[in-house]
Order: structure tokens, then C-alpha cells, then sequence
């Protein structure tokens, strides 16, 4: 059996060579199929010194390329081979334009002919027409079509099919506002004034977010949590005493405000708000900032004694903390949780999803996503409002990357899976990303690594060998 040879031609031509079928009836090599400059170009070799027909016998061959996708098809000129008393009588009465080959003798004929090139020839199949007539040109039997080669010149692609992971139902739907204020109180006094210096500003921010989860319809506070800070001059014993009372004074002053029974507080006081103070030395252009952080992190001073020893090391940069750091470290940090409840009747999640979607669990979010079709417009939305409430979850990210690929937002893509931290589902995704921006070798090797664990990862792989066989060689019919 002859081999058939496959050539490539850069940029205008692509050729696609296959060895000829040692067959009785046709005796050809070296066929190639070239499509060139909006041309088909079909040529091969023809052995008419391998033909054994009689005096009478003829056979004509023809080329014909079908489409494999549609009833298109498109002959070529063909040749015939004819015994001594066929070529004699055909030569005299049928132009072939040199086509015409005696039997059993001459060396190989080389045939060439080219048709306009039309689109549906992207996918199609080469084969050869023969038909065999006898004397007088009686056909000997009906024509036998030969398939010789299928071609496919369509772009080699690879579609995704995502994974997505499913999040856990949470128990409770715990949630959480957090913020700090900067109550003002008369130096070295723990009574509050709600209308002194900036206080009216200072306490609203408290109370303003207790009122925007009281305002929620399906939110219940669970505690409201007070942490004062004072800054560290003066004695520690006072700034204990400083921080304690001030608190209790805020406390009383908001719960004052409300009807939440006493159990909803709860206070926590720190008298000295060194790791406030150590974020404001990392930040600023103090001449000795790495000395002064040194003492923070490590200077082996007791509690009681640390910013007598900061002042009497560092005694022009305390003086600028003093007067431009230290009244931000008098503070009073809180949090307000609330529980959620949790909704499970599809509608409502949806009216929730547009109305309210951060009261929205992130399975939550998964069940209005699946009330869509997996990929269509609103199923994408979902994940892309979800990550913007959970922007450190991992699913969320995970799932809104999976979306931002099926939208073609790639660099979207591309920064939410750095987020994820390494998982098999984070994996296939960032193998998906590869295979759509052509790292197909990449991809595949991402994909192996996890196909036991993402069901997905089977069906990738195997469009990415298509894709890659392809790219290498086309399957010739033998």
C-alpha cells in the first residue's frame, strides 16, 4: 500500500496530500487537495501501466467532492483509461484534452484540475467516480464511487461547558455591620454629651446602622456590640478607667435610643490603642518609623510604663503623635448582628434577588441562578450580582468567572480566578480559560490533574485531542 503525504502551505494554501488506494479499478497516488487563492486544486498521480482492461474495455474515472453537511457536490474533468481498441476509437471521437490513457502502458500521468472554491467545501469528502463500459460502449455495471479523503478545513474550536459549585445551605443567616466612631468627651471625663463638638455626626453613624437593619422586613438584631479605645498618654490605670466609662456611656446613651432589652449590648473596652497607633507609624514619614515600630512590635516594656519609655525615646516624633495621632485613637468601634431569614419559595428569592440582594445566602443566589437556564443571560446576572456581596467567598468568585467566560469577558475571568483559592473546580476553571485563549497543552494539563474529580473535565479533554489533532493532521480515509 502507497502512503499518502499531507503538506501545509503557509498563509495562502493549505494542501492536503493522501496516498493512493492500490485498487483495480482507479491505480492512483500522490493526491492532493489544495485549497489556494479562492481556488480547489485537486491533482494526483495515474498508473495506467497498472490497468489490465481488454481490447474494448474502458473505464472513465472522475473526481467528485461532496459535502459531508449538505446535498452540495462538485465534479471535476476526469481521465479515462481504455484497452488498445477503446483508446483508438475514444481518442478519435471525445476531446479529454490528453486525458485519455491507454492500458497497460505509458508512465504515471499526472492529473490536475481546479474549480472556484465555495464554503460548503470546508467539510467535504474526495471520492472517485468509475464507470466501465465494454464494447461499443456498453457499461460493464453501475459506476463505483471510491472515497479517498475526508476534508475538513473548518477553525478548530473548543466550547466550555462550566462547572459550577454548589454552596452550603447556612444554618443561620448570621450577618454583620460594622463601624467606628469618634465620640467626643471632655478631658479626663467618662459623661457623654450628645451635642458636644462632633457628636451629633459621631453617634448617628451608630444609630444609623442599628435603623438600616431595623428597616429590613426580614431582619431580626441579634446584639449590638460597643469597644471603646483610648489613646495611651497618661497614666494606664486612668486610661482603663477612660476606656470602661466611656463605653458604658455610649451604650447607655444608644440604648436609650431604642427598646432592645439590656441583653442585646455588650461592651468591651482596650485602654490603649497601640495597634491604632502602630498602623498610623507604618504609614506616615516620621524620620524614625522603623525605629518606632520596632519598639511597638518588640520593645520589652511593661503595659504601665510603654509610652512613658515611647516618649523618652522618640521625644520629637511623640510630640507630632501626640497632637495629630492620638485623638484618632480615642474611638468606639461597633458591630450590630443581625440574623436573616431564610427563604426557600423560588419567587421570593427572586423579588428579594431585585428588591434586596444582600439578604441573600449564597445558596440563596444558587437556587435563583438555577431557576434560570445554565448559561443564559439571568443565570449569568445571578453570580455577577452574588460576587459583589461575597467578593472573598471562593464559589462566588469561582462561579462569577464561570459567567464572565460564558459572556466573553475574559479579563473579568481572569482577575475573579485569582481570588479562588487552589481547588479541583478552580483548577478546571483556570483549564477552561487556557483552552478558550488557545493554551490548548496547558489546558490539558490542568485537566488531567483533576478529571477524576470534576465530571466535566472528561468531555474538556477530549474536545481539547480533537482540537489538537487537528491542528496536526487530517484523517485520511484508507
Amino acid at each position: 500500500m502507497r502512503r499518502y503525504i499531507m503538506t501545509a502551505l503557509a498563509a495562502v494554501a493549505t494542501i492536503l496530500n493522501v496516498s493512493a488506494q492500490d485498487n483495480a479499478l482507479y491505480h492512483v497516488t500522490d493526491m492532493s487537495v489544495a485549497k489556494e487563492h479562492g481556488l480547489l486544486k485537486v491533482g494526483m498521480n495515474v498508473h495506467p501501466r497498472d490497468y489490465r482492461l481488454s481490447y474494448n474495455q474502458r473505464m472513465e474515472v472522475t473526481p467528485v467532492l461532496k459535502s459531508l453537511d449538505s446535498n452540495d457536490s462538485i465534479a471535476l474533468p476526469g481521465f479515462i483509461v481504455a484497452g488498445r481498441n477503446a483508446f483508438y476509437d475514444t481518442e478519435r471521437a471525445e476531446d479529454f484534452g490528453g486525458r485519455i490513457l491507454r492500458s497497460g502502458h505509458g508512465d504515471a500521468y499526472g492529473y490536475q484540475a481546479e474549480a472556484e472554491w465555495q464554503k460548503w467545501m470546508d467539510h467535504s469528502r474526495l471520492e472517485l467516480q468509475g464507470r466501465s463500459s465494454g464494447c461499443c460502449g456498453v457499461p460493464n455495471g453501475p459506476a463505483e464511487d471510491v472515497p479517498m479523503a475526508d476534508l475538513d478545513w473548518r477553525p478548530a474550536t473548543f466550547t466550555p461547558r462550566f462547572h459550577y459549585d454548589v454552596p452550603q445551605a447556612e444554618e443561620r443567616k448570621m450577618r454583620r455591620i460594622e463601624g467606628k466612631a469618634y465620640v467626643n468627651f471632655p478631658v479626663n471625663r467618662t459623661e457623654i454629651y450628645p451635642d458636644y463638638m462632633v457628636n451629633p455626626v459621631e453617634l448617628r453613624k451608630i444609630t444609623n446602622s442599628i435603623d438600616t437593619v431595623r428597616m429590613m422586613a426580614d431582619a431580626t438584631v441579634k446584639s449590638i456590640t460597643l469597644t471603646g479605645f483610648a489613646s495611651p498618654e497618661g497614666p494606664y490605670s486612668n486610661n482603663v478607667r477612660l476606656a470602661k466609662g466611656r463605653t458604658e456611656a455610649v451604650k447607655e446613651y444608644v440604648r436609650g435610643q431604642y427598646t432592645f432589652p439590656a441583653s442585646v449590648f455588650h461592651t468591651n473596652s482596650v485602654p490603649e490603642d497601640w495597634e491604632g497607633l502602630r498602623d498610623s507609624v507604618a504609614v506616615s514619614i516620621l524620620p524614625d518609623r522603623a525605629q518606632i515600630l520596632e519598639f511597638i512590635d518588640h520593645g520589652n516594656v511593661a503595659i504601665e510604663k510603654r509610652n512613658d519609655e515611647l516618649r523618652r525615646r522618640f521625644p520629637s516624633s511623640y510630640a507630632f503623635l501626640l497632637k495629630h495621632v492620638y485623638p484618632s485613637l480615642r474611638h468606639t468601634n461597633y458591630a450590630i448582628d443581625y440574623e436573616l431569614r431564610t427563604y426557600t419559595d423560588i419567587n421570593e428569592i427572586r423579588r428579594v434577588l431585585k428588591e434586596h440582594p444582600q439578604n441573600l445566602s449564597l445558596n440563596e443566589f444558587f437556587l435563583a441562578a438555577n431557576s434560570y437556564p445554565v448559561g443564559s443571560k439571568e443565570y449569568d446576572n445571578v453570580w455577577e450580582t452574588a460576587v459583589r456581596y461575597y467578593p472573598d467567598n471562593d464559589i462566588a468568585n469561582l462561579n462569577a468567572a464561570n459567567s464572565a467566560m460564558n459572556e466573553g469577558n475574559i479579563k473579568y475571568a481572569r482577575e475573579l480566578l485569582s481570588r479562588v483559592s487552589d481547588n479541583p473546580s478552580a483548577t478546571y476553571a483556570r483549564a477552561v480559560l487556557d483552552a478558550i485563549e488557545g493554551r490548548y497543552e496547558q489546558a490539558r494539563t490542568g485537566m488531567e490533574s483533576i478529571q477524576a474529580s470534576v465530571p466535566e473535565a472528561k468531555e474538556a479533554l477530549e474536545q481539547i485531542r480533537l482540537v489538537l489533532e487537528k491542528r496536526d493532521h487530517v484523517k485520511f480515509l484508507k
